[in-house]
């Protein structure tokens, strides 16, 4: 839920900036409106003298301590790191506590107190795992029976047994009902929760194969064509040129045919990895079909792209591309052309195609810049 932009500021400042921390303290600071009302409603009864004020005043000291206490930890995001990051099965332990004592000493409403333990369940079932909701209702019940036989041995007057045993009978019905209808709202979260992980994992490895080449792991044809199109408007922005090679190997249908296709994707995959390991972090490789791969040289001149496409054939001389067959010698010719703002995308990809085949015409192994045309 979004609040007006002038409130903006003051979110960011009493729930943080940060989405989920933002979520965490909002749940906290709703507890704690509840805690105010019957804190107020408290005081009320201690006017009214039917609570004792000091008992009263221990107990709102205690409430107030444990709320602004879960605040602090909250706000400054010190339970990031920890499973519980909200803090949901401590606040509602805390919570149950601070109901149990308020039952104990608000006199003749103590009934209408019980009625906060049920709140406390549907709090938690939307915040604990399907575990933790049976051990805080669980635990509800055990420390409500436990004081109300208490009371009935202390204060017999106050506390009838008889009234006590209903009470605790209505308690025993709702609560467990409660806890078990907030573990099965868990598990639906959780089951929910995981299928939507496993629907952004799936989304995510779609996304990956539709722009990823499956066997050298570069980004493919489609995906560097939307890429060459943000480049060129990046281009057209801030008037910074940029260069497109197109790399090819060197007699790849012989390695195939001599040494088979197993070979001849281990050359390709040798052929990118040591690529990566000579292009700069800016420069954008993709596989643009069978053994040719296209490389953008972003904010590069002519000269600049040149020189890094000869650090690229030093490094290749005598490197081994094959495991299989590891004496293979592989070479690779390229044609370069440097985009001007004269001419479409498609014809800086003609003049680097026209330029590649230059360089295989006369004798391979080399690269070969396009003319401006």
């Amino acid at each position: 839920m979004s609040c007006p932009t002038w409130l903006q500021p003051v979110s960011r400042v009493v729930l943080g900036a940060d989405p989920q921390m933002h979520r965490r303290v909002l749940r906290t600071l709703m507890a704690a409106y509840v805690y105010l009302i019957c804190m107020l409603l408290m005081m009320r009864g201690v006017w009214l003298g039917m609570v004792d004020e000091r008992l009263a005043t221990c107990l709102n000291l205690y409430m107030t301590a444990g709320v602004i206490g879960f605040y602090a930890v909250l706000r400054a995001d010190l339970t990031v790191r920890c499973r519980d990051s909200s803090l949901a099965l401590p606040q509602c332990l805390f919570a149950i506590t601070s109901i149990v004592a308020a039952y104990i000493i608000v006199g003749p409403a103590r009934g209408t107190v019980l009625l906060l333990l049920a709140l406390v369940m549907a709090f938690g079932m939307f915040s604990l795992t399907p575990r933790q909701t049976l051990a805080v209702g669980a635990f509800a019940v055990i420390l409500l029976g436990a004081a109300m036989a208490v009371m009935c041995r202390i204060k017999p007057d106050d506390f009838p047994i008889q009234v006590e045993a209903i009470k605790f009978g209505i308690a025993l019905s709702v609560l467990p009902t409660m806890a078990l209808v907030a573990h099965q709202v868990s598990q639906l979260r959780e089951r929910l929760l995981k299928q939507r992980r496993e629907l952004h994992e799936a989304l995510a490895r779609v996304q990956e194969l539709a722009t990823r080449d499956s066997l050298t792991g570069l980004i493919n044809r489609r995906h560097m064509q939307e890429l060459l199109d943000q480049e060129l408007k990046r281009q057209e922005r801030s008037g910074a040129s940029f260069c497109l090679a197109i790399v090819d190997l060197d007699f790849f249908k012989r390695i195939n045919d001599t040494h088979g296709h197993h070979v001849g994707d281990e050359v390709l995959c040798g052929f990118v990895r040591e690529s990566i390991e000579v292009l700069r972090n800016a420069d954008m490789m993709a596989r643009w079909g069978g053994e040719e791969f296209l490389i953008l040289f972003p904010e590069t001149r002519a000269e600049q792209a040149l020189n890094g496409l000869m650090r690229l054939r030093e490094h290749m001389a005598g490197k081994a591309l094959s495991e299989t067959v590891p004496d293979l010698v592989v070479t690779f010719s390229a044609g370069l052309a440097e985009h001007v703002n004269s001419h479409t995308l498609r014809q800086t990809l003609e003049r680097a195609d026209r330029a590649l085949y230059a360089a295989k015409a006369s004798g391979r192994n080399r690269s070969v810049l396009a003319p401006v045309s």
